[in-house]
Parts: structure tokens; C-alpha cells; sequence
């Protein structure tokens, strides 16, 4: 049981990592203007709003890195029952981008986009993860 549970942390505390590098990237190049706040929504739908598709396009990258290699991750730590811990991990890392994405104002095409990778991504991990022996 110690094993499953440390599978899970590690590859979830990877996805949840990649996506966090990702994003510090990201804003990075797309900076949040000093005339407004994270904490107001109106702000930040704003800052959405005004987005490049570049931004968006490395959101969904850092979605479908972080869920691949969560369910990956978790999968390879985990001596038994491998698909299944790693379709845990993955499912998380779902749950957290959808979340994320149905927080803020994006575009309608993003969600959908990041949404089915994200699900693919994570899925594709767990078995990547499960065939290794």
C-alpha cells in the first residue's frame, strides 16, 4: 500500500511540477500587465482575453506534459496494479486543468483542445508505464 501511495505522489507531484515550470514559462513571455490583479476575475479574463494563440498553445502542452508523465511516473513506481495508480495520477492531473479551465474565461476551442489532450496525454502514460516491465 506504501508503494501505491508514494507511485502516486511522485507522479502526480512531477505533472503537477512540469505544468508549473511550464506556466512560469509561459508568463514569462506573456507577462500580466501591472495595471491589473490576479485577484480580480475581471482582471484576469482580461489578460486572457488578450492573449496570444502562442500562449494558449503552450497551456495545452504543460496540460498534456504534466498528465503524460504523471500517469508515466506513477505507473513505472508502482510494482502492482500499474495502469491502474497510473490512470489515478492522470485523472487528477484532469481534474486539476479542468478546474483551471473552467475558472477563467478561455477560448471555447482551448478548453476543448487541452481538455482531450490532457485525457490522452494521461492516458497514454499509464500505458507507456504499465508495458514496462
Amino acid at each position: 500500500m506504501g508503494r501505491k501511495i508514494m507511485a502516486l505522489f511522485a507522479g502526480i507531484a512531477t505533472g503537477l511540477l512540469v505544468i508549473l515550470i511550464l506556466r512560469v514559462i509561459n508568463i514569462s513571455y506573456f507577462p500580466f500587465p501591472d495595471n491589473l490583479t490576479w485577484k480580480d476575475s475581471s482582471d484576469m479574463a482580461t489578460y486572457f482575453t488578450n492573449l496570444p494563440d502562442k500562449a494558449f498553445i503552450l497551456y495545452i502542452f504543460s496540460h498534456a506534459i504534466g498528465a503524460f508523465l504523471a500517469g508515466l511516473i506513477s505507473s513505472l513506481v508502482s510494482q502492482k496494479n500499474r495502469f491502474t495508480i497510473g490512470i489515478i495520477a492522470g485523472f487528477f492531473i484532469f481534474v486539476f486543468v479542468f478546474i483551471i479551465n473552467f475558472t477563467y474565461d478561455f477560448p471555447r476551442l482551448f478548453l476543448m483542445v487541452d481538455i482531450l489532450a490532457t485525457a490522452i496525454a494521461g492516458f497514454t502514460g499509464a500505458i507507456l508505464g504499465n508495458k514496462k516491465n
